[in-house]
């Protein structure tokens, strides 16, 4: 065997050595100096990749407000605890990077008198309760501002420093009021800017105007345009006007909504009438003629009082989420959605004040503290609140939350 496979491979060697010289120059003819490939038809679109960009949130409610019976309810043995009036919200607050409200009462201490409506003064741990659910932002230009006077105002200004928590809307000093609150989150700055239709009849000293931010189109048109030249990303202008308990709003309110986007701003937030009022997508322009995205709110209502009657009872988180282009600096608006929501008042005595998400209580039929003549008003808020806004085809990852608007995805 080992004797066939030697002769049979010397066999093939020899045949090789033999043709290989005769065959070979045929293939050399045969063979082109070189290769010329075909040229591609078109050439290759390599697709440009996304820009990187800086997203964030904001989260917005309306008037914080503190009326007589939320006393009782806070009252401990040792002071007040008004923390469990957010803690069914107090997650989904402090998941925003930036979260607002309107403070509408004073904290001008104890020896001033605690009391609600006409003239409020709130126990300082109701801020400290705001702070500890995660708000970032108070703003106080409203009508309430000077209800215990300058003293009170100043005093209130004092304790948010004390808690770490900004303001806008009101300043102890000239030098203060000239400023421009401006919050960084990663880099992104947001300008917030805060007015008042007047105090309730009250005044600031003579001399001193500049202690709160009055509405002046003019003026405020001027300071949006003022925090534009200082490279903010988003301009969000408080306004505290219109008709209380009207769920629509007044045409000198819209008027002055859009003032506020032609000179600039990118979120318009309305306070004061005490119940929602409809929002709105607002189409404007860049100086230079590029199209935006803005905004408002005509109304964001109450969201926490002792009002008790239907649509006062009810307010809203609404939440903004902003994305910001870090090739262009371009800032965008990419989704609004919003959370209904109900102030829980259990008992003859004013006990709770809870500010329950709907969509939760309503998809729990458990849900702690809740009894049924309370659980047929929260569907109705439900309805009255959904009903009123409106909502997108799309849904939220929050079972809680409505989709009011989503951007379009680029191709």
């Amino acid at each position: 065997m080992f004797l066939a496979v030697v002769f049979l491979t010397g066999a093939v060697t020899v045949a090789g050595l033999v043709w290989w010289p005769v065959v070979l120059p045929q293939y050399a003819e045969a063979a082109p100096d070189t290769v010329t490939w075909p040229l591609a038809s078109a050439e290759r679109v390599v697709p440009r990749p996304p820009d990187p960009v800086e997203k964030f949130t904001i989260v917005a409610v309306g008037d914080l407000m503190t009326h007589s019976p939320q006393f009782d309810s806070a009252k401990t043995a040792s002071g007040y605890d008004f923390s469990g009036c957010f803690a069914a919200v107090a997650e989904r607050i402090s998941a925003a990077d930036i979260a607002i409200g309107n403070f509408e009462t004073v904290v001008a201490g104890a020896a001033s008198g605690y009391t609600g409506y006409p003239t409020f003064n709130a126990p300082d741990e109701f801020a400290e309760a705001l702070v500890g659910a995660g708000f970032d932002v108070l703003t106080n230009a409203n009508n309430h501002c000077l209800d215990r006077g300058p003293a009170g105002l100043e005093r209130t200004l004092d304790v948010f420093d004390d808690l770490g928590i900004a303001h806008t809307g009101t300043a102890r000093t000239s030098e203060e009021a000239s400023r421009i609150l401006v919050t960084e989150v990663r880099g992104v700055k947001i300008a917030i800017l805060a007015y008042t239709y007047g105090m309730n009849g009250f005044t600031a000293p003579q001399g001193k105007s500049w202690m709160v931010n009055t509405i002046s189109e003019k003026q405020m048109a001027a300071d949006v345009k003022e925090a534009r030249e200082l490279g903010v990303d988003l301009v969000v202008v408080s306004i505290h006007n219109g008709v209380e308990y009207q769920r629509q709003p007044s045409a000198s309110q819209v008027a002055l909504e859009q003032a506020m986007v032609k000179a600039g701003a990118d979120v318009v937030l309305g306070s004061h009438p005490h119940v929602i009022q409809p929002m709105t997508i607002v189409d404007a322009t860049w100086p230079d003629g590029t199209p935006r995205k803005a905004f408002i709110i005509h109304s964001l209502g109450n969201f926490v009082s002792n009002q008790r009657e239907r649509y006062r009872d009810t307010g809203l988180m609404l939440e903004l989420e902003f994305e910001k282009s870090l090739r262009s600096n371009v800032t965008s608006l990419v989704s609004v959605e919003y959370v209904p929501v109900w102030v829980d008042d259990t008992d003859s005595t004013g006990k709770e004040h809870r500010v329950l998400p709907i969509g939760d209580v309503l998809a729990d039929p458990a849900y702690p503290g809740v009894t049924a003549p309370e659980r047929t008003k929260i569907q109705q808020a439900w309805d009255d609140t959904t009903s009123h806004l409106g909502q997108a085809e799309e849904l939220s990852a929050d079972a809680a939350s409505l989709v009011f608007y989503r951007a379009a995805k680029a191709d």
